[in-house]
């Protein structure tokens, strides 16, 4: 009978020290995370999740270094010598920030407080709005509010990426105006241009499904560049408000 005990014993602490490897490993990964080692704290991460694909903490911390090796590749993208140095650079951001998403959205659907439901989504509205993704921010950073209203840092992110939306659809109005007005010229310079225009209504009537659903990563890039020349502008409209105010807030901690 003590045999068996003790047996049981061990196999019951070499569970318990088992179960405490991916904390381990997290924190290894903090660590890193914390000295601005990103991809080491990736790694860290990784480890904690081969023993426990679960383990909410590593999941949502690799979000946040994926987030700010993002944040590092748009810095680095500034400062590029050429244009095809900024480009790739800035394809590497988007692309972080994609795989930052995805870590949040799966935080989102496994947190059980309304706390790490709020934490999760409000750094997927981060992620989404450097992704160049303003409706998705703009959606995550809402259901963030819904779960913590009082969460002051969401509500100016939120305030934030409606700005630039309203922003971006001015620009594209004026862009439409301005392009309606070049066919109209060339309507009066070719009266007989009515196939053309059968062509354009044609085009204009395809099914959805044959429409682009994603922007490209041209498109996305122009768009994420528009995000950061218009972050100044958003800083002069609020101050006009609020004498305390700073740049977009930075991702929560788990």
């Amino acid at each position: 009978m003590r045999t068996k005990l003790s047996l049981f014993i061990c196999l019951l602490l070499s569970f318990s020290a088992w179960s405490q490897i991916e904390k381990i490993d997290t924190k290894k990964g903090n660590d890193d995370y914390n000295s601005g080692r990103y991809e080491e704290a990736i790694s860290g991460y990784t480890k904690a999740l081969e023993k426990d694909p679960e383990y909410m903490e590593a999941i949502f911390n690799t979000g946040n270094a994926l987030q700010q090796m993002s944040r590092r590749l748009q810095e680095q993208a500034q400062n590029a010598e050429s244009e095809e140095e900024k480009k790739e650079l800035m394809e590497g951001a988007i692309t972080a920030s994609d795989k930052a998403a995805s870590q949040f959205a799966s935080v989102a659907k496994m947190a059980k407080t309304n706390e790490e439901i709020n934490k999760a989504q409000y750094n997927l509205g981060n992620a989404r709005l450097m992704s160049g993704d303003l409706s998705a921010s703009i959606k995550a950073y809402k259901e963030a509010l819904r779960k913590v209203p009082g969460d002051e840092d969401a509500r100016y992110n939120l305030a934030y990426a409606q700005y630039l939306k309203s922003k971006l659809t001015d620009e594209e109005k004026s862009d439409d105006n301005q392009d309606s007005e070049e066919d109209d010229n060339k309507d009066k310079n070719q009266p007989d241009d009515n196939q053309n225009k059968d062509q354009k209504n044609q085009d204009q009537q395809k099914p959805e499904d044959e429409q682009p659903q994603e922007l490209s990563k041209e498109e996305a890039e122009q768009l994420l560049k528009a995000l950061m020349k218009q972050e100044k502008d958003l800083q002069q409209e609020l101050k006009k408000n609020d004498k305390n105010a700073q740049r977009v807030k930075i991702e929560k901690d788990w």
